[in-house]
């Protein structure tokens, strides 16, 4: 092959080469795992808002039967009572909704800076394997 130094001088160089890509692989399974959870936190929004859309239909579905079977016929405070409801639970679906969308945007910031951090590593890789190939050229001089 070459003498001991030349030896040593390509594998530092490569091992610092394979080390950034090593860290490169690693970022981008973390990526992935947070790309996929932001997907998850996206869906669990959407069933959050479909789940509350149905349980406020169902409360003021309740309500009116229970007024008829009261024999109550629609008034002010009937309708009072059912926006404040509307309101009330309708207010409390979008802040669900908006938890679960905060959540998962915070797994896309994630996964974005997985992704740097893995270009990061392969760069750094380089540039430590980069003073070892200096080394070598000007060994070889």
């Amino acid at each position: 092959m070459g003498d001991p130094v030349t030896t040593a001088l390509v594998m530092q160089g490569g091992t610092a080469i394979m080390g950034g890509m090593a860290g490169n692989a690693q970022a981008q399974g973390e990526k992935q795992r947070a790309e996929a959870n932001a997907y998850i936190g996206k869906t669990r929004a959407i069933n959050t808002t479909a789940s509350s859309a149905e349980s406020l239909n169902d409360e003021l579905a309740t309500l009116r039967a229970t007024f008829a079977a009261n024999g109550q016929r629609p008034s002010v405070g009937n309708n009072a009572i059912f926006d404040k409801l509307y309101q009330v639970r309708s207010r409390e679906g979008r802040i669900a909704a908006g938890n679960d969308m905060s959540a998962s945007y915070d797994w896309q910031r994630q996964a974005q800076n997985a992704g740097r951090a893995g270009f990061g590593s392969i760069v750094g890789g380089f540039g430590q394997a980069a003073p070892s190939i200096f080394d070598l050229y000007s060994r070889l001089k």
